[in-house]
């Protein structure tokens, strides 16, 4: 009797819920068809295109078939990402101005959507639409900025700087740098001192900013810039003092702003904005959470604690997510009043996950729902415009999947329910590998990222267990496997200091024939304090230690070739164990350099490369055949000329000595000794824990400033390693890099890299054994006629490009490499 009463309340109770009329006008869509939308969006300059979750495909793909259509029938002609506000600006300029292909796009939009096929698609478009002179700009307004925000908003800056003659001292500039660019912000979280030092310098850059008359577009866009970064490092202190923040109010206050100053930059443009529904939210404060709501949340975390492993959402804190928040679309509301229009999107069934990550299922929306009734009026794809007059609150799953009770219609105008969600589909790459390889084996390429902030994770370890096989992925988080047939029902494990292990079954990867994966790694509990330094270059002529740096780096870019050229290296791969040759790996590996040898944050952003031929001397079944290769992008972040964090470039962070003049190559060069003073930031070789020395020599050329050789020693403290229990590593990296002259240029000559770990007994301290992983470079050929341009980034050299062994060549060409003996002296 019970369990009828209860059965008969729950079908009075549905049956009553479902009697409920949500009142709007419904335009179905047939074929892509959206001329309905012309009569709401008419003088609209702004079109905010929601999702639900960064992991809807089924909306990715109706975001990319809306856009054609408002170009092409209502005049939009601006895509605004939510990505970074200078790396949009940037990219378009290159791509505008036939700097870049299309291409540039996939560096400076996030990847949660640049990887996937509906942007690939959106990017054909633009370049198809190209073809016919009708421009398609792509911009955006966030303040969190990326990789070319990191390599050229500095020298940007610099060059405003020296044109409008303003006045920034050096000590200035370089905080403004470190704040900006190396993030380093713990002291100015905990420190009264630096953090009114560094605030000081940038009222004085947006004074000075501020004063400049008639300024030009370019201006505009730097001064804008520099305030929104102002913002974003502001937040991340806030973040670091651990302060109670609402959401992300003020990332939402300050991409507002930025989208307000694109409007204004842009007059005459009508703009489409693409990112989370909850940034698009006119307000937030006409939602009532509900016990169903807390059901709801609970059952989505038990899913993704079982997909996963981890779950962020702690019960009964629902009540908490949207409180005090402030989005930017109650910003943008109050500023384009009817001139804009924000559409969000929702789905009743089906499946959810950023591309190549793991899937969740859409939880069924409860009765009362926006998305039950478009369900039970049969629709599976349809446009709803709220009835702005209802004052009732109804369930609506547009902010992640989750239903939520609210009036809708003071949050969006318009709303398109799509039936059946799904994953974004993956991005399309060039097939390199022969079909009939493709029977023997399978190829997975990933990236890994933390699971909390999705930062990239550098030089993890993926292994396959049974096989004993393993790589390193590079610093940027990416990987190539190869997994041979007979290993298809082994596990793979991702591993990384400081983080906790997760496991792939390679047998649900080739079942899916899922070939692109992404890795979310979740923290150990790990504190890591990084310091700082001041740079100060000398204009003095007095031949100091100083002065001899401060020359050879003013004279770069006459001793070291600056426009494109193409070099071939050998390179060579080393793993020693205990003094035993554990692998050996030989390759042979044309690049393009499509910037020259200019000294950038990350040199690999402008170099291409393919392997011409490859070998395997020792064979290790614990070691991948192209693991060699996939480090070989990495070694340019260790150059001293490619890449800015080293004392050429920041010799303030040092304390320099001349140590005389010595011969080298049948030249009379000053041999100047270096010690960081601050070994954390501006020390070659990245990862946990942070150097604690960091110290090395220079050779420079008493006549032409340029430095022939650099010898560089980094000291890490030890550390447990938590994937490995009982074990603590002591890692040391020694560079040693030489340069030659061609053609009247210096080009790499030689490159050594050597990471020395030592594996003690965290429980006593004993010594368990040492590995060495040496990789050398040794430059074959130089071309700087007629260079040839190579496609293939260079962190991408080892993704589906297996190159056969060619025992011929190896018979025919030999190579002979100035080897050294494993010292790390100047460390100590």
């Amino acid at each position: 009797m019970k369990f009828l009463f209860t059965l008969s309340f729950i079908l009075f109770i549905n049956f009553t819920f479902s009697q409920k009329t949500i009142p709007g006008e419904y335009s179905a869509i047939h074929n892509d068809d959206y001329s309905f939308l012309a009569a709401k969006l008419k003088n609209k300059k702004i079109v905010l295109l929601g999702e639900q979750t960064h992991g809807d495909g089924a909306t990715f793909d109706e975001k990319v078939n809306l856009i054609k259509y408002l170009h092409e029938k209502q005049n939009y002609n601006t895509i605004v990402f939510e990505s970074g506000l200078y790396d949009q600006y940037k990219a378009f300029e290159e791509y505008s101005k036939k700097k870049a292909p299309v291409a540039v796009f996939d560096k400076s939009i996030l990847d949660i959507w640049s990887d996937t096929k509906a942007f690939q698609n959106l990017l054909f478009y633009i370049e198809d639409r190209a073809k016919q002179k009708d421009t398609i700009k792509i911009s955006g307004f966030d303040s969190q900025e990326g990789l070319l925000f990191t390599n050229h908003f500095m020298n940007d800056l610099t060059q405003l700087i020296q044109n409008r003659k303003i006045t920034i001292t050096k000590n200035s500039f370089t905080r403004i740098e470190k704040a900006f660019i190396f993030r380093d912000l713990e002291n100015i979280a905990t420190s009264k001192k630096d953090s009114l030092a560094l605030y000081q310098d940038f009222d004085l850059v947006v004074n000075a900013l501020q004063n400049i008359k008639n300024p030009t577009l370019h201006e505009k866009i730097i001064k804008q810039v520099f305030g929104s970064k102002i913002s974003d490092v502001s937040f991340e202190v806030l973040q670091l003092q651990r302060q109670k923040i609402a959401v992300q109010n003020p990332r939402d206050e300050q991409m507002a702003k930025n989208l307000i100053f694109l409007s204004e930059l842009y007059p005459n443009e009508k703009m489409i904005c693409w990112g989370a529904s909850y940034h698009f939210a006119a307000n937030v404060r006409e939602t009532e959470f509900t016990d169903l709501t807390e059901t709801y949340l609970q059952n989505q975390a038990n899913i993704e604690l079982k997909t996963t492993g981890f779950s962020d959402y702690i019960p009964g804190e629902g009540a908490k997510l949207l409180e005090g928040g402030l989005p930017m679309g109650g910003f943008l509301k109050d500023y384009f009043k009817d001139q804009m229009y924000s559409i969000a999107f929702s789905s009743y069934e089906g499946q959810y996950g950023r591309v190549d990550d793991k899937t969740f299922p859409i939880l069924t929306p409860p009765e009362n729902s926006i998305e039950q009734q478009h369900v039970n009026n049969g629709y599976n794809k349809v446009f709803f415009e709220f009835d702005k007059k209802d004052t009732n609150l109804y369930y609506c799953s547009a902010f992640g999947n989750i239903p939520i009770k609210a009036k809708w219609n003071t949050i969006f105008d318009g709303f398109l329910f799509l039936k059946k969600s799904y994953q974004p589909e993956t991005r399309i790459f060039e097939e390199d590998i022969p079909s009939d390889a493709k029977k023997d084996v399978f190829v997975v390429n990933g990236k890994i990222n933390d699971s909390k902030n999705n930062r990239v994770i550098p030089n993890a370890d993926i292994s396959v267990l049974k096989a004993n096989r393993s790589i390193l992925a590079n610093k940027d988080g990416l990987f190539s496997f190869i997994i041979e047939k007979e290993n298809f029902n082994d596990k793979m494990v991702i591993s990384a200091f400081g983080y906790i292990s997760d496991t792939i079954s390679v047998q649900n990867l080739t079942d899916k024939n899922k070939h692109q994966v992404k890795i979310k790694l979740k923290q150990y509990q790990f504190q890591g304090i990084a310091l700082g330094e001041v740079v100060v270059k000398s204009n003095l002529k007095a031949l100091t230690a100083e002065e001899i740096v401060a020359k050879a780096q003013s004279n770069a870019e006459l001793n070291y070739y600056q426009n494109p050229y193409n070099q071939t290296f050998f390179f060579r791969n080393q793993v020693i164990k205990n003094n035993a040759i554990i692998s050996h790996d030989e390759s042979v590996i044309a690049t393009y350099n499509a910037a020259g040898m200019k000294g950038v944050n990350t040199p690999d952003e402008k170099m291409y490369g393919e392997i011409q031929q490859t070998r395997e001397i020792v064979q290790n079944s614990s070691k991948n055949k192209y693991s060699g290769i996939s480090t070989f992008a990495f070694l340019f972040d260790r150059d001293l000329v490619l890449s800015k964090a080293n004392v050429l470039y920041k010799p303030a962070a040092y304390t320099l000595k001349k140590e005389g003049i010595v011969p080298y190559n049948d030249q009379k060069v000053y041999k100047i000794s270096f010690q960081n003073n601050a070994p954390d930031t501006y020390s070659t070789g990245y990862g946990y824990p942070a150097p604690k020395k960091s110290s090395g020599f220079l050779y420079i050329d008493t006549q032409t400033f340029a430095v022939l050789k650099y010898e560089h020693c980094v000291a890490r403290e030890p550390f447990e390693i938590k994937s490995q229990a009982g074990k603590t590593a002591q890692m040391n990296h020694r560079i040693i890099i030489t340069y030659k002259l061609s053609e009247g240029k210096y080009f790499i000559n030689y490159l050594n890299v050597t990471d020395k770990s030592i594996i003690t007994s965290t429980a006593d301290n004993s010594f368990l054994y040492n590995t060495y992983n040496v990789s050398n470079l040794m430059s074959t050929e130089v071309k700087t006629v007629n260079s040839q341009k190579l496609n293939r980034p260079l962190l991408k050299i080892s993704l589906n490009n297996p190159v056969p062994e060619n025992s011929y060549y190896w018979k025919t060409n030999s190579f002979i490499l100035p080897d050294e003996k494993i010292i790390f002296d100047v460390c100590y």
